[in-house]
C-alpha cells in the first residue's frame, strides 16, 4: 500500500490552518477567561496593595441604601496625560470590585464633561476642580461625586497622582461615610490646640492663626467628636469612647467622673506626655514640660500603669535625623529622643497595631506595668533593645543632639510606650468621691436612705489604651501637607493617625480600615544602610567633635595674640607671635584635612554597599541568568547527544 505523499503546498496549507486555529483558540480562551475569571486576580506586590482586605469587605457588603458614584473624566485629559488615563483605569477597576461586593447597591456612572455642556455644569456644581491642559482655553476634569438616598454628598475634587498610593483608602472612606451617617460618638478632653486658634504674640501683641490639626479631620471622618471640658461632672450615655489627650489641668472632680465612667463600662484612650513639644506656650517660651497632668497620672495608675518620673525614652536605631548645630556649625545628626518606630516595635498580634508600618513619637515617656494591680497589660508600642532612658531635663529647650547621640549607651531592654489594659480594676478614689457640687445619688429601697453611687471596682473588665506621648498627634510628626490648585493634599509619613483611628474603631466596634491606612507609606527605609550609617556615625562623631574643638581652640589662640600698634597706627606683631600664628594656621589646615577624612569615612561603608547594590541590580542578575542559560543549553545538548 502506497503511503500518502505530502507536498510542500499541502504543508503550507496545513501551516496556515494551524495558525488560524491557534488564533481562534487564543481569542476563545481570552473571551472565556474574561467571562469566567474576570474577578480572579493574583497580587504579587509587596504589601498586596491591589488586594481588598478582609476587614474592609463588610464596608461594601453592608451597604443598606443605594449610593450613586459619579466619576467625571475628560477624554482630553486622557490624551494630554497618559498617566492620568492609567490612573483612571485603576480607579474604574476598584469601583467595579466595590460595586460587585455591594450587590448593586453601589452604582457607578461615568461622564465626560465636555466644555460648555450640561455635564460640565453638573461637575462644577458638585465642586469638582478643573485643570488647564496644553491649550489654555481647554480644561480637564478628573474627580468624583457620590450621594446617598438622603442627599448626603461626598466629593473628591481631583484625583491627584501624588495620592495614588492611598486611592483605595480614599474611596473606601467615602463609601463608609455615606453608608454610615450615624457615627459613633467620641468625647475629647484635651489642652492641645487641636482645633486651631491663635499662637501667642510677643509683648502682648496678637499672634498668628493656626489651622486645626489634621488628626481632628481624620477623627471626624469616621466619628462624631464632642469637646468636653476639664471640669466635667458627667459623661453622657451617648459617648462611646473617651479620649484624653494631655489633659493639662484636669480637675479632681473630672478625674473622679472619668474613673467612675470607666468602672461602669466606659472605654478610654489616654495620651500623657512628660515633655510636650506641640502645645501653645502662653509665656511665649520654648515648649517643654508636662504641665499639670497629676490627676491623669492618678487615673492610669489605677488602670495598672505608671509614667516614670523625670525620663523620656530614647532609641538609637529608631532615632529621627534632624538639623542641629555644634557651636556655630550646622550639622545633621540622629536625635535619639525623637523616634520613628518600625513594624518590629509594634505589636503585630493586636488589631490596633497589626497592620501599621511605622509610628513617630517625640520625647515620649516610659510606662511601667504595675503587677500588683492584677490587670492585663498588653504592649502596643515599644522601643527596640538599643534604648536608653534620657533625663527629661536634657530634652527641654534646645538639647545638645550631637552630644546625646555620641554618648548614647544602649541598655539592652525594650521600653514600653503604649499599652492596652484589660481586666477588673479598682477605683482611683478609694475614699469615695471628692467634694462635688452635686454627687449622683440612689435610693436604698430597703432603708429608704440616700447614698452616693460610688463604684469601688469595675462592674466588668475595663478597656483602656494608654500612650506616653501626645506630640504624635501633631501634624509635623506624621503628615506632609501640600497644595494642589487650592486643594490640600495629605501625604502621611507615619501611621500616627491610623493608630488613633484603629484604636477608636476597635473600641467602638466599627468596621476597620486599618489595612488600607497601612499601605503606601512614603517612608521606606533601607534598614541595612540605616544600621551601617548609625554605627559609622557613633564611631566617628566623637572624633569629629574633638577635631572641631581643636579648630576652635586654635582660632582662639590666634585671636588671643596681642597686636600692638606703632605711632602711625600700623599693627606690630613680634617675630615670635608671627611664627606662632604660622604654626597655628598650619595646624588648622592639617586639622581641617583630618576632619574631611573623618566626614568621608562616615559615608565610606554606605557608598560601598550602594555600589554593590547597583552592581547586583545592573549587572549581577543578568550575569546569573546568562550563566543559568548556558548551563541549561549545555545540559540539553548533552541529553540529545546521549540519546542519539
Amino acid at each position: 500500500m502506497r503511503g500518502i505523499e505530502v507536498t510542500n503546498t499541502d504543508k503550507n496549507r496545513l501551516a496556515v490552518i494551524a495558525v488560524a486555529i491557534a488564533a481562534v483558540l487564543f481569542l476563545a480562551v481570552n473571551i472565556i477567561s474574561q467571562t469566567l475569571f474576570s474577578a480572579t486576580r493574583v497580587d504579587v506586590t509587596e504589601g498586596r496593595v491591589f488586594t481588598l482586605s478582609v476587614e474592609t469587605i463588610p464596608v461594601f457588603r453592608d451597604i443598606e441604601e443605594p449610593i450613586i458614584v459619579r466619576v467625571y473624566f475628560s477624554q482630553a485629559l486622557s490624551e494630554a496625560s497618559p498617566r492620568h488615563a492609567v490612573y483612571f483605569q485603576r480607579i474604574s477597576d476598584l469601583l467595579s470590585q466595590y460595586s460587585a461586593l455591594s450587590s448593586g447597591m453601589l452604582q457607578i456612572k461615568y461622564f465626560d464633561p465636555e466644555p460648555f455642556s450640561d455635564v460640565e455644569d453638573r461637575a462644577v456644581g458638585f465642586g469638582l476642580q478643573a485643570v488647564p491642559l496644553g491649550n489654555l482655553s481647554e480644561v480637564g476634569y478628573f474627580g468624583l461625586a457620590a450621594t446617598n438616598s438622603t442627599d448626603d454628598q461626598e466629593v473628591i475634587p481631583f484625583f491627584n497622582l501624588e495620592r495614588e498610593a492611598f486611592i483605595e483608602y480614599d474611596l473606601t472612606k467615602l463609601v463608609f461615610t455615606l453608608s454610615n451617617p450615624d457615627q459613633p460618638k467620641i468625647g475629647l478632653i484635651t489642652s492641645l490646640p487641636v482645633d486651631g486658634g491663635m499662637t501667642p504674640g510677643m509683648g502682648g501683641m496678637q499672634g498668628t492663626p493656626t489651622p486645626p490639626w489634621q488628626i481632628m479631620n481624620q477623627m471626624r471622618d469616621f466619628f462624631e467628636v464632642e469637646r468636653l471640658d476639664m471640669e466635667i461632672e458627667e459623661i453622657g450615655e451617648d459617648v462611646d469612647v473617651l479620649v484624653l489627650a494631655q489633659p493639662d489641668g484636669l480637675s479632681e472632680v473630672a478625674a473622679y467622673t472619668i474613673d467612675q465612667w470607666v468602672l461602669a463600662g466606659g472605654q478610654a484612650i489616654v495620651f500623657v506626655d512628660p515633655n510636650l513639644e506641640s502645645g501653645n506656650n502662653p509665656a511665649g517660651g520654648i515648649p517643654g514640660g508636662a504641665g499639670d497632668i497629676a490627676n491623669a497620672k492618678k487615673l492610669i495608675e489605677a488602670w495598672g500603669l505608671s509614667l516614670e518620673e523625670g525620663v523620656v525614652a530614647g532609641d538609637l536605631r529608631a532615632a529621627v535625623r534632624v538639623n542641629t548645630a555644634t557651636g556655630s556649625r550646622a550639622v545633621i545628626s540622629d536625635y535619639p529622643a525623637w523616634l520613628n518606630l518600625q513594624a518590629d516595635a509594634l505589636n503585630s498580634e493586636d488589631a490596633i497595631t497589626g497592620d501599621l508600618k511605622n509610628v513617630t513619637l517625640a520625647t515620649a515617656g516610659v510606662l511601667n506595668a504595675l503587677k500588683e494591680s492584677g490587670l492585663d497589660v498588653r504592649p502596643l508600642i515599644q522601643t527596640g533593645v538599643d534604648s536608653q532612658k534620657i533625663a527629661a531635663e536634657d530634652v527641654v529647650g534646645l538639647p545638645d543632639v550631637v552630644a546625646m547621640f555620641r554618648e548614647f549607651e544602649p541598655s539592652g531592654e525594650r521600653l514600653l510606650l503604649a499599652a492596652r489594659v484589660t481586666g477588673p480594676a479598682k477605683t482611683a478614689f478609694p475614699d469615695g468621691p471628692p467634694d462635688m457640687p452635686a454627687n449622683p445619688v440612689a435610693e436604698d429601697e430597703e432603708e429608704g436612705a440616700i447614698e452616693p453611687m460610688h463604684l469601688s471596682e469595675s462592674t466588668q473588665p475595663i478597656q483602656v489604651i494608654v500612650v506616653s506621648d501626645a506630640d504624635m498627634l501633631a501634624d509635623r510628626f506624621w503628615v506632609q501637607i501640600s497644595n494642589f490648585l487650592g486643594q490640600s493634599m495629605l501625604m502621611p509619613t507615619a501611621d500616627n493617625a491610623a493608630f488613633l483611628i484603629n484604636a477608636l474603631e476597635n473600641l467602638t466596634g466599627t468596621p476597620a480600615l486599618s489595612s488600607l491606612r497601612g499601605r503606601g507609606q512614603i517612608s521606606r527605609p533601607f534598614t541595612v544602610v540605616e544600621d551601617l550609617r548609625v554605627a559609622a556615625e557613633q564611631k566617628f562623631r566623637a572624633k569629629e567633635t574633638e577635631l572641631l574643638g581643636r579648630l576652635e581652640a586654635l582660632q582662639n589662640d590666634i585671636n588671643a595674640i596681642e597686636v600692638q600698634q606703632d605711632g602711625e597706627g600700623k599693627a606690630l606683631i613680634s617675630g615670635g607671635d608671627q611664627r606662632a600664628i604660622t604654626n597655628y594656621r598650619g595646624e588648622i589646615l592639617s586639622t581641617r584635612k583630618e576632619l574631611r577624612e573623618v566626614q568621608r569615612a562616615l559615608r565610606e561603608e554606605i557608598d560601598q554597599l550602594e555600589g554593590l547594590t547597583k552592581f547586583i541590580n545592573i549587572a549581577g542578575i543578568p550575569i546569573v541568568f546568562g550563566i543559568l542559560l548556558i548551563v541549561a543549553t549545555l545540559m540539553r545538548r548533552r541529553r540529545i547527544a546521549s540519546a542519539s
